[in-house]
């Protein structure tokens, strides 16, 4: 990475069942990232169905789909990278997803969460593969919450073997500590982590 890069942490309610609601928040959210300049935004795990949902079992949608369709199509109007968390159709399965989408609109990077906690087991199925892309802003991974929890660290241990820059993670956390945790990580690992909702930049 040559230069700073300011990240915008889009946190925002989001509403089991309401896909369309929480979706407009979200397309807000990007929209105010924008006017503060920011190269990448970062939005919420299951964004669209919510966390742990039952809706998750009926509602889910492929990937690429509706969802991820309004997200790439403000990420390409507005010239901005975008990473969040949908709830993904595939085949007969459910995912707790996360997705990287370019200033062009594309999606270049999808990942299933690995470390599903017991709650989450219902709904989702178990993802198998970790992966990087390189960027304008150097290499980047992503993971999902709890991918970073004490009991996951291999997790975290193998996805810094490919040499991310930067580690993307959206989130559904909403207690103080897991932030002073996350970034006590991340000093120790020296990467670019980036998990809950500020905006700040980084180089």
């Amino acid at each position: 990475m040559g230069k700073y890069i300011k990240v915008g942490m889009g946190q925002l309610l989001v509403e089991g069942g309401e896909p369309d609601r929480n979706l407009n928040r979200a397309e807000e959210m990007i929209k105010e990232t924008v006017q503060k300049e920011c190269d990448i935004v970062l939005l919420p795990e299951t964004l669209d169905l919510g966390w742990t949902h039952p809706s998750a079992k009926t509602e889910a949608k492929p990937v690429p789909g509706p969802y991820s369709d309004r997200l790439c199509k403000l990420a390409s109007q507005k010239g901005i990278y975008i990473c969040a968390g949908l709830t993904e159709k595939a085949r007969d399965r459910v995912y707790n997803t996360a997705i990287l989408i370019d200033s062009a609109g594309e999606i270049v990077l999808k990942y299933h969460k690995i470390n599903l906690l017991v709650v989450e087991q219902e709904y989702y199925a178990v993802g198998d593969r970790l992966l990087v892309v390189e960027t304008p802003f150097g290499i980047v991974g992503v993971n999902i919450c709890a991918d970073n929890y004490l009991d996951s660290l291999h997790i975290g241990h193998a996805l810094a073997r490919m040499m991310p820059q930067i580690i993307l993670t959206p989130s559904s956390w909403t207690v103080d500590y897991s932030v002073i945790e996350g970034e006590t990580r991340m000093e120790k690992s020296g990467l670019s982590h980036i998990l809950l909702s500020r905006t700040f930049t980084i180089w």
